[in-house]
């Protein structure tokens, strides 16, 4: 059983958003949005979050794949200091992947 501090469930009705983030060195979450599959990954001083569209590419994968976003929603980001995204705060990962999930909404919407 994962310890109660290094899980946490996001559950958002408005963004189509299940899942859950778990862990440290990374901090990762998976699930789904509007049935598609996420994940997200939070490590050194990076962060980044892919929803895989289609069954052809895995979304832990499309970070790691040059033309990953050829295959759904890909977007990344920085944050200050080495090993800061390592040790991620939940609320901090929770924040940033539901702004993401605001943004996949709006493009996909538009």
């Amino acid at each position: 059983m994962i310890p109660k501090e290094h899980f946490r469930q996001i559950d958002d009705v408005g963004l189509r958003l299940v899942g859950a983030i778990e862990g440290y060195c990374p901090v990762q979450a998976e699930g789904t949005v509007t049935t598609y599959p996420f994940y997200f990954r939070a490590r050194w001083e990076e962060w980044a979050f892919s929803v895989a569209e289609t069954s052809l590419m895995d979304a832990v994968d499309m970070q790691s794949f040059e033309s990953g976003a050829d295959y759904g929603f890909l977007v990344s980001g920085l944050v200050p200091g080495k090993y800061d995204a390592s040790w991620m705060d939940y609320d901090v990962a929770e924040a940033i992947i539901k702004d993401c999930c605001r943004q996949y909404h709006e493009l996909r919407s538009a």
